[in-house]
């Protein structure tokens, strides 16, 4: 939800100059990212900015030099990692390494654990999707994924106590969202945007964090963090009322079908472990990805018995079956 009201607004950016006060300004990372826009970039100039930022210059080495890539032998040579990830993989590292990890520091366990595990599950949801859908960039998608749940970082470290009883108490339901708005006046999601449009990020990211909780979203990214959103419920939470609409809302907008669905949600699991593992964060829970397709396929079913119905066509049905998945009976249930 955009918040224009001009209290809530300057109440955001008050919350943020304190922030910022209490971490240094990421303004190296912003910068790399700033060079990267143009793919043409010159490398030299890259690792002139990164060289400014030790920290940050490890976290890439350390990301070539990592199982993720797999390089035959070490890389020392900031010029060669650089040349060796391109751009995509350069810009991720800069947004978990040098923007998340930096503005992480002193949030609560709980809610670090619980950001990160949401936030690389909607990183590589939304990236899967972009590959699927072809409507937008897969590491745009990636990036927007990675920094749709940064608001509750802030939250987190300005009013600790309220926040973690209310993330305590909801979660990710919809209900926090809500009760972020009436505490405060506005909730995560438009913090989190008012942050990175402060930081410069493109006004279509910024856009997409801040509404992508809303149907109908108007832009192809948030349509896509929605997806990744609901998704993220799926996996963590097969049981809540928003997992039973991530498929429905997967089929209307991308359209997935249920085996679709089943490879999407089973290819998230494996590359939410490995992409965890990257970035050296720990994930809340383990996904369940039996429970996660059983879900689907019940929901499959129960749509379609809700259609013959409608249809008034029940008595020439003698059995559903899932497509590809064999006939559906109460021990798969």
């Amino acid at each position: 939800m955009q918040i224009t009201d001009a209290t809530a607004v300057a109440q955001m950016d008050a919350w943020i100059n304190r922030v910022e006060r209490l971490h240094s300004s990421p303004a190296i990372a912003c910068q790399v990212l700033t060079i990267l826009e143009d793919d043409d970039f010159d490398v030299g100039e890259l690792v002139t900015c990164l060289e400014r930022d030790p920290a940050l210059a490890s976290a890439v080495l350390r990301l070539v030099n990592s199982s993720y890539f797999g390089v035959a032998r070490s890389v020392g040579s900031l010029s060669q990692a650089v040349m060796l990830l391109g751009s995509r993989s350069l810009r991720l590292a800069v947004l978990s390494f040098g923007l998340l990890k930096h503005l992480s520091e002193d949030t609560p366990a709980q809610v670090y654990n619980a950001f990160w595990t949401r936030s690389v599950t909607k990183a590589v949801v939304a990236s899967l999707l972009a590959r699927r859908s072809a409507q937008l960039r897969a590491d745009e998608a990636h990036s927007a994924g990675l920094l749709s749940e940064v608001g509750m970082l802030l939250l987190a470290q300005e009013d600790t106590e309220r926040f973690v009883e209310l993330f305590a108490v909801f979660g990710f339901a919809d209900d926090l969202w809500e009760s972020e708005r009436a505490v405060w006046g506005f909730d995560h999601s438009a913090l989190g945007a008012r942050l990175l449009m402060r930081w410069h990020l493109p006004e279509a990211t910024t856009s997409a964090i801040a509404s992508h909780r809303s149907e109908p979203v108007d832009s192809p990214l948030a349509r896509h963090l929605l997806a990744a959103d609901l998704l993220a419920d799926a996996l963590w939470t097969p049981g809540s009322p928003r997992a039973a609409r991530a498929r429905t809302y997967l089929e209307e907008e991308f359209g997935l079908s249920l085996d679709d669905y089943i490879d999407l949600a089973t290819l998230a699991k494996q590359r939410i472990d490995e992409t965890a593992a990257l970035y050296h964060c720990r994930l809340t829970g383990e996904i369940d990805i039996d429970a996660v397709l059983q879900a689907a396929r019940r929901q499959f079913v129960e749509t379609a018995l809700e259609t013959a119905l409608d249809l008034d066509s029940l008595g020439g049905i003698d059995q559903l079956t899932a497509p590809n998945a064999g006939p559906l009976v109460d021990g798969d249930w």
